[in-house]
């Protein structure tokens, strides 16, 4: 029995600490998205990096919708830090949906 207690003693904290890892990954990324776009009408809204993603996305995707270079920071902030995903146009569009 207590061997039964503990393991779901150490579930419970697991996924604790999941949730709020997430939670401070997700305000983090949101920092760093409001970061940059203080500095967008200095640096730009698009460079190569997006301008690339976004011809292969829309090549790719007929419904692709255009995204910036702070949504691309954003999105990728989202995928590595909470998500631990790939930065594929799908898994990109979907992480900058409204939770």
């Amino acid at each position: 029995m207590s061997k039964l207690v503990f393991t779901l003693a150490l579930c419970c904290i697991l996924v604790a600490q999941i949730l709020a890892q997430d939670a401070s990954g997700r305000r983090f990324c949101d920092r760093l998205f409001d970061d940059c776009r203080r500095e967008e009408s200095k640096v730009g809204t698009e460079d190569d990096t997006v301008g690339l993603f976004n011809a292969y996305c829309g090549r790719h995707d007929r419904n692709w919708k255009r995204i910036t270079r702070c949504e691309l920071v954003r999105a990728s902030c989202i995928l590595t830090m909470v998500r631990c995903d790939n930065g594929t146009c799908k898994n990109v569009a979907e992480s900058l949906r409204p939770n």
